[in-house]
This record gives structure tokens, C-alpha cells and sequence, in this order.
């Protein structure tokens, strides 16, 4: 069970910014069995045929992981986020329905670069000056290392998430290929990048996000591999007419 005051904390705190920490959501005898899984996707022990890939052929990321692993699907970290969301997207019953593993490993030079979720709900992407509440969805970034800014921890932009969704562009990978790599065109132009938060994270914490919420993750400069899982709750009746705008 998560903490009322904590829960009303985050909650606060993801209206006001469009994002909040969750710190805490899984213990040191599950991040273990967690990252014991997880390196088995990685080096093949645990298959996971047709979402073992790269984004935009830069990034490992394997998608859907708790269709391979009971552990993704249900945990502890997992039973305690959706408390969070249900506060956070005003639904009694959000659904679990996205899970990726996204990997970066020592030296990894590429970046995620500044991108809303929502833009990634329509192929190549959802059109220029669309708007989403921010509240439908809400993703979860689960560190399962210590991360911090050298290791490409994210980042977001406070206080935009109400805006409508800038130009997007395919910034890596074929615009037909559902591992595509999107990015806001000129984020400068855009955003505040001045106002940026670099959310460092311990092992076990988690950030969560709305699908209107700029975010972006840095190279991984560091010594040591960066293994994040993320994974979202919806309202989905509310998301199904979105996407069916």
C-alpha cells in the first residue's frame, strides 16, 4: 500500500507539472528478481520473439515484456503504482496495458530525444496541434539502477502538458515501422528547454508521466549499464475516443 500523503503528494504534484516521482516502488528482493528476468530477455534466455528490437535502430528495447514474463505483469511495484494511477487518472479501474524494457548500456551514445507519447498513437504520428488530457494515461519509468543525469535519466518540461502537441518528425528508423524513433522538430522553438527537470532516480523509483508530458533521456556516459522498465495504466474508454478521433 502506497502512503495517502505520499499519493496526494504525487498526484499534486502530476497536475500541477505534468509529472511526479514515486519513490520506492519495489523493495531490494524484487529489484533482484527483476533484474535476473530482465537480463535473461536481454541475452536470450527468456525469449521474446517479434519484440526483441531496436528503437529507431538505435536503442535496445523489447516490448510487451509481462506477455513473456509473469514477473512484468504482476509485482509489487506494479499493484503499487496502480493505487497511484487511480488517483491520477480519476478511474477506479485503470487497466494495465503497455510494458517495454528499454536498455541502455555503458558508452550507449544515443539520446530519446524530446518527444509526448501521444505523438506515437497515430503512424508515422499523431498530427501537429492535436491535444490530449494529460490525465488518461499515465507511464510509469521504472529504474532498476541507480540512475542519474550521466546515465541518461529523464527529464521533463513542467507546466506544458495542456498545450497542444508540437510538430513531431521520424528522427530515426523507416515512418511505416512501429519501432520508429519520433522527436519534436526544433524542440528550442517549442519548449522551455531552460525550464527542464532531471529527475535522477534510486534503484526502485519510478517517475510517471502523461502521454502530454515533453520528456527526454540523455546518453548513457556512464560506466554502467542503464535498465529502466516502463510500463502504463489508462482509462480506456477515455483513450479509445481519443484514438478514434
Amino acid at each position: 500500500m502506497i502512503d495517502v500523503q505520499c499519493r496526494s503528494t504525487i498526484t499534486d504534484r502530476f497536475r500541477k507539472d505534468g509529472f511526479a516521482i514515486a519513490d520506492g516502488l519495489a523493495d531490494a528482493p524484487l529489484l533482484e528478481d527483476m533484474r535476473a528476468v530482465y537480463d535473461a530477455m536481454l541475452d536470450g534466455s527468456i525469449p521474446c520473439p517479434g519484440t526483441d528490437r531496436e528503437l529507431g535502430g538505435l536503442t535496445r528495447q523489447i516490448m510487451l515484456p509481462h506477455l513473456h514474463h509473469p514477473l512484468f505483469a504482476r509485482n509489487a511495484a506494479v499493484d503499487r503504482a496502480r493505487e497511484i494511477a487511480v488517483d491520477l487518472i480519476g478511474c477506479a479501474d485503470p487497466q494495465f496495458f503497455f510494458s517495454m524494457l528499454i536498455f541502455k548500456p555503458p558508452g550507449h551514445p544515443h539520446e530519446t530525444p524530446w518527444h509526448m507519447d501521444m505523438a506515437y498513437a497515430a503512424m508515422p504520428m499523431t498530427p501537429a496541434g492535436t491535444s490530449w488530457p494529460n490525465d488518461v494515461v499515465a507511464q510509469f519509468w521504472l529504474a532498476l539502477d541507480n540512475v542519474d543525469g550521466d546515465m541518461g535519466c529523464m527529464q521533463f518540461i513542467p507546466g506544458v502538458q495542456d498545450g497542444s502537441m508540437p510538430p513531431h518528425h521520424v528522427a530515426s528508423g523507416a515512418p511505416d515501422d512501429d519501432g520508429r524513433l519520433l522527436a519534436i522538430g526544433d524542440p528550442a522553438a517549442w519548449l522551455p528547454l531552460d525550464t527542464a527537470v532531471k529527475c535522477p532516480l534510486a534503484a526502485g523509483s519510478a517517475t510517471v508521466h502523461g502521454y502530454s508530458t515533453p520528456h527526454y533521456t540523455g546518453p548513457n556516459r556512464s560506466a554502467r549499464g542503464r535498465r529502466a522498465y516502463i510500463f502504463s495504466f489508462a482509462d480506456m474508454a477515455r483513450l479509445g475516443a481519443l484514438t478514434a478521433r
